[in-house]
């Protein structure tokens, strides 16, 4: 996990007076990784002058 990332997950579970026990880090690291790429995949595409109307789906996996 990048350190960077690390540091400011253990600041805002402290924050909230909460500390991550072992293997949390690595559990979150995934979930983080997950959502960065298709974020980059989501500002990779040029729309133009198209608005974006996200959906949620639930049932997606991303697998």
């Amino acid at each position: 996990m990048d350190k960077l990332i690390a540091q400011s997950l253990r600041a805002l579970l402290a924050r909230e007076g909460l500390e991550a026990k072992e293997g949390d880090l690595e559990q979150f690291a995934k979930i983080i990784e997950l959502y960065a790429d298709n974020l980059k995949t989501l500002h990779s595409v040029d729309l133009g002058a198209e608005e974006l109307a996200p959906v949620f789906r639930p049932e997606w996996s991303g697998k």
